[in-house]
């Protein structure tokens, strides 16, 4: 599946600080880096990030309010516990960067890029995800209630207690994850692939007996 890397110019500037913290009106940031900033609280009104490069930053349990990344990249940055309600994530790369808890719910990812990265407990039901790879990241845990998966391919990732209740898995390979238990609707799960392992432990939680 061929995924669209963000559009970002090789040479960028560093971002003015300033510029997120002292708004007020709806703020655009535009084309630069923003690298070991500690961000301890945003405005309430809308920001839309366009061709940003994320390094180290540390969003500390930041609430977003219907937040735009269009062409961003995020190295080595702490969203623990980050609400991104109802965002929109277009062309977005993450790597080797923490997750824990984040809140994502209602979102519209597209072209999205998650790879080596931390999720544990994050929430994404109710979004709408197409041309989306998640890469050796951890999802312990972690909500996909009810998402919309278009082109959606998870690749060596951990998935044990996730759920997927109401969220269809046709065309969803699952095989190379690693689970102890999940979550699923038995109706959504036609069409998913899965390894052998993982087939007998969907057959015991419908109560089949299997003989070996």
């Amino acid at each position: 599946m061929k995924i669209d890397k963000p559009k970002i110019p090789k040479q960028l500037e560093e971002l003015d600080v300033s510029l997120l913290i002292e708004v007020d009106e709806e703020r655009f940031i535009s084309r630069g880096i923003l690298s070991k900033w500690n961000v301890i609280e945003l405005p309430e009104n809308k920001i839309s990030f366009d061709q940003v490069h994320f390094q180290d930053v540390d969003f500390n349990r930041i609430r977003f309010d219907q937040v735009e990344f269009i062409d961003c990249k995020f190295e080595r940055c702490d969203l623990s516990n980050v609400d991104f309600g109802q965002a929109i994530f277009h062309r977005v790369e993450f790597h080797q960067s923490k997750l824990v808890g984040v809140q994502c719910t209602q979102s519209r990812f597209g072209h999205v890029l998650m790879d080596s990265c931390v999720a544990n407990y994050a929430a994404f039901s109710f979004s709408k995800m197409k041309q989306v790879k998640f890469q050796q990241t951890a999802f312990n845990k972690a909500d996909f209630f009810e998402c919309l998966f278009d082109k959606v391919e998870f690749n060596e990732c951990e998935l044990d207690t996730a759920n997927f209740t109401e969220t269809s898995l046709a065309k969803i390979d699952l095989s190379s994850c690693t689970y102890e238990q999940i979550t699923v609707s038995i109706d959504k799960l036609s069409g998913c692939t899965v390894s052998t392992e993982q087939a007998m432990g969907f057959a015991k939680s419908l109560g089949l007996l299997i003989k070996e």
